[in-house]
């Protein structure tokens, strides 16, 4: 189903939503395909520097939106929804009648901006440990270890509590969702206040489970030339 989802025009509803990530295993966004010049380790995860020096690891909100994004693709397909990629070169009309498809209508596309922000998330405390694992090759021809073939791979430990924050513009989420946006938002949040939702490098073998605890969201609507607070509430998981 398509919608006219291009209301970037006025502000109607902004919801905000907070909370912790946990990474309930090892955890690594990595810095790309070869480590940071001086690194000891084969691969090593993106790490951002402070004023005062300090170096952390943390979670880009690019690659959150992006799993976010992933997941709502496959809910979609699921319930038989048109889904395409955002590049797709036969989708490129999309929009010329003033109407999107859902997914492009929630997390934006070439012609279309985003209706979520997901800010980056950094370890509470500015406090993320990590830990080295070495690795080998495998040969799947012979089933076994490829020989000469030794990696190592810097992780961040698991139950690491990372700081998270979104933003939803113009599509009502919290009470209840208006539309079918609104729907699978929602779904979403509850998937990862489940803990069913993976980040990062290694997903096929467990790697990057993360889980929103603590998490909350805030509605706000302009009211009388200012943004009011309508409606509060807990984020939770439930049965699934």
């Amino acid at each position: 189903m398509r919608g006219r989802y291009a209301d970037f025009d006025k502000l109607e509803v902004l919801t905000r939503i907070t909370g912790t990530l946990v990474n309930v295993s090892p955890l690594r966004v990595g810095a790309g395909r070869e480590a940071p010049l001086g690194s000891t380790v084969d691969t090593a995860p993106l790490r951002v520097v402070f004023a005062d020096g300090k170096s952390v690891p943390y979670i880009p909100g690019s690659s959150l939106k992006g799993v976010l994004r992933s997941l709502a693709e496959s809910i979609a397909r699921a319930r038989n929804m048109p889904v395409h990629s955002p590049w797709d070169p036969e989708a490129r009309e999309e929009g010329d009648d003033g109407t999107y498809c859902v997914i492009c209508g929630t997390f934006g596309s070439t012609r279309l901006a985003s209706h979520v922000r997901v800010y980056d998330a950094y370890p509470e405390g500015f406090f993320a440990p990590t830990f080295v694992k070495t690795g080998v090759g495998i040969n799947r021809d012979f089933s076994g270890a490829q020989p000469g073939i030794l990696y190592t791979e810097e992780q961040v430990a698991p139950y690491v509590r990372w700081k998270f924050m979104m933003d939803i513009v113009n599509i009502r989420v919290f009470p209840q969702p208006a539309d079918e946006r609104g729907g699978l938002l929602r779904e979403l949040l509850e998937l990862l206040a489940n803990g069913m939702v993976q980040v990062g490098a290694r997903r096929t073998v467990g790697y990057g489970l993360i889980r929103l605890v603590e998490g909350r969201y805030d509605v706000y609507e302009p009211r009388d030339g200012r943004l009011a607070k309508v409606a509060e509430g807990e984020i939770r998981g439930g049965d699934l």
